[in-house]
């Protein structure tokens, strides 16, 4: 497999190796996808816990009900606010 990095990415790989942290590139690559990997596991164990907690709540009574059209509306005012604040950057930059 050939994979290609941009520029920055190159230079951090070869300066990795160079530096005598890794034998090669390969194993630069290899240990950064394992880190990714743990990242990934870590962060679904995580958002499993919070489910079944979330759902122990609803089971304990300890919700809270929502209104669907209620939420889109803040979402959409928080969705112009950002718009807003884009707007002015550029008209500053």
């Amino acid at each position: 497999m050939k994979v290609s990095l941009r520029p920055s990415l190159q230079k951090f790989v070869e300066s990795q190796v160079r530096n005598g942290r890794y034998a090669n590139e390969n194993a630069v690559v290899s240990e950064a996808l394992r880190h990714l990997m743990e990242y990934q596991r870590a962060s679904a164990v995580e958002l499993r816990a919070e489910i079944a907690e979330s759902l122990a709540e609803l089971d304990r009574g300890e919700g809270t009900p929502w209104d669907a059209e209620e939420v889109k509306a803040m979402g959409r005012k928080l969705l112009a606010a950002s718009r807003r604040k884009s707007m002015a950057k550029r008209k500053g930059a």
